[in-house]
């Protein structure tokens, strides 16, 4: 059921995301074209444009994990969502899954544009294959050195941040649509969103404070280099934020369950 949920979700928000990353791609090979030559107007707007379809592109996708969820099970969808035969949990990891695929998305599309670009202003003398070869010395320096642990720790890590992101804003507006808040729910919500952060953030720095203030010193001394330090210190943050984002998803799932309040 998960499954279907989650082809739901992409169908919903691909008419939406396929044509900004078709508009940022051709703005781009103009852009390239524009650095190329000495038509300094031409490359200022499209520059100005592309700029502008990247910010339009952040915001967008900030945009739809709020709304998605608030409109699909917040607001009048939520009636018949909440009628079929899923758990609220599903529900949620729908919306996050989704939302986590056009991140990263987004984030292959702009790495594509920088590559157009760079491509098309080296007039030929950069190719594919140099990023190609670049990607390849790369996957060979982490694997002689040992630093491919220290990347998947810092790629998790990032990973861990985003879903505390989402979740955050998901408990903010499920917290929104209490009964207690059924006069200002956008404000209820929009407060409640400062605070789980002002909290997440003074418990999480309290506890890397006690757990790892102690030991900063034993692991400098220890392993005397900056990697063999942040490879001790990322497992913790790693551990505490993992179960930051676990509460968070917990405390949505509950109130979807339990104190649900649709308009």
């Amino acid at each position: 059921m998960l499954g279907k949920l989650l082809k739901y979700e992409l169908k919903a928000n691909v008419r939406i995301f396929i044509p900004l990353y078709i508009a940022i791609l051709s703005v781009s090979i103009i852009n390239g074209f524009s650095l190329s030559t000495e038509l300094f107007q031409m490359q200022n707007i499209a520059t100005f444009i592309l700029v502008g379809l990247m910010v339009a592109l952040a915001v967008i996708t900030i945009v739809l994990i709020v709304q998605r969820f608030n409109k699909n099970l917040l607001g009048d969808e939520g009636y018949l969502m909440f009628t079929l035969p899923v758990s609220s949990r599903k529900l949620i990891l729908s919306k996050f899954i989704s939302s986590l695929i056009w991140s990263v998305c987004s984030v292959i599309v702009a790495m594509l544009s920088f590559m157009l670009i760079t491509m098309i202003v080296g007039r030929g003398e950069i190719r594919i294959s140099d990023y190609i070869n670049i990607i390849k010395e790369f996957i060979q320096i982490i694997s002689i050195n040992s630093f491919w642990l220290l990347l998947l720790e810092i790629a998790f890590m990032m990973f861990c941040t985003y879903s505390i992101f989402v979740f955050t804003v998901y408990l903010a507006l499920s917290m929104g649509q209490l009964p207690i808040f059924n006069k200002f729910r956008n404000g209820a919500s929009l407060v409640s969103f400062f605070v789980i952060n002002v909290v997440i953030s003074s418990i999480q720095n309290s506890i890397i404070n006690i757990v790892i203030g102690a030991k900063i010193d034993e692991y400098i001394n220890q392993y005397n280099d900056v990697f063999g330090t942040i490879s001790q210190v990322l497992p913790i943050g790693i551990i505490v934020l993992l179960i930051t984002g676990i509460i968070l998803f917990i405390c949505t799932s509950y109130i979807l369950d339990k104190k649900l309040n649709l308009e």
